[in-house]
């Protein structure tokens, strides 16, 4: 195992509870039946378990997206709560190439003590003390320049506050037919002609990684290396456009879902990997 590893796991269910009510300070959504979030060291041991949440501007997406309509409730973009990229905006509410495919971090999510993480609200729109992931006065490598979006002034250098998966998402359908939480085996094309009786689950997959040149160089800047960490991760949908002085970013951004975790430190130059699923089933 590559570094450190944490499984995010989201059950979304496959019936109209999409269109159900929740208090205003309820820490689950209609969208979600059950989360589950393991993180790993190393080592492949268990750091933590704990749960995740898609937030208010999430549920709206799906709801939109699916069914074609607008919500009376507007949540607002983080383009337009940072101030990036906001030049030109798009009339269409989601153009056809809006996609979850950005993540973001931060330190808000947690106190000193490891007891005191703080419950993700569904109504939240941002990730609080949202840190960049690289902040350089350098031009980013072609590689990276594909990979280091949201790009937004900090005295004087460049800094990224967006990134993109790993890889691309894929999505995965499996008969239920394993021991514990190990996945099943892949169910074929002629499933509708089966005699099987195992429950099918389908989800898709996203990988997540947090390297080693990221976040430090923020806190470096703010001669805090010590205090390198984050305890709190956010997956945005977004769309790819070019900007009025030639360049891309990505614009309609908006908070997709949301976790707040015990502190990460990341004082000791390490990778982080997330395996983030979402589940209809």
């Amino acid at each position: 195992m590559e570094g450190n590893v944490m499984k995010l796991n989201d059950k979304m269910p496959a019936r109209d509870t999409l269109a159900g009510s929740i208090p205003m300070g309820h820490t689950k959504t209609p969208v979600l039946a059950r989360t589950k979030i393991q993180g790993f060291d190393d080592f492949g041991n268990l750091l933590f378990e704990t749960e995740n949440q898609i937030v208010l501007g999430g549920a709206l997406f799906i709801l939109e997206k699916v069914f074609g309509v607008e919500s009376p409730l507007y949540v607002d973009y983080l383009n337009n709560i940072m101030g990036v990229a906001t030049d030109e905006p798009i009339d269409e509410i989601y153009p056809q190439d809006t996609i979850v495919t950005l993540f973001g971090v931060g330190t808000g999510g947690c106190g000193d003590s490891i007891r005191s993480v703080k419950d993700v609200k569904f109504y939240e729109r941002e990730i609080f003390d949202m840190i960049p992931f690289r902040v350089t006065d350098e031009e980013l490598t072609p590689a990276e320049q594909k990979k280091y979006w949201f790009k937004k002034d900090m005295n004087g250098k460049t800094a990224f506050y967006l990134k993109k998966f790993e890889q691309n998402p894929e999505i995965k359908v499996l008969w239920k037919d394993a021991e514990g939480d190990e996945d099943g085996s892949e169910v074929e094309s002629d499933v509708h002609t089966t005699q099987r009786t195992e429950p099918i689950e389908t989800f898709v997959e996203m990988v997540l990684k947090i390297s080693k040149k990221d976040i430090r160089e923020y806190f470096e800047l703010h001669g805090d290396i010590e205090q390198t960490r984050v305890n709190s991760i956010g997956l945005f949908t977004g769309c790819l456009r070019t900007l009025p002085d030639g360049t891309e970013d990505f614009k309609q951004v908006k908070l997709f879902s949301k976790l707040n975790i015990p502190n990460e430190m990341l004082t000791l130059a390490k990778d982080l990997t997330l395996v983030y699923r979402i589940y209809t089933s």
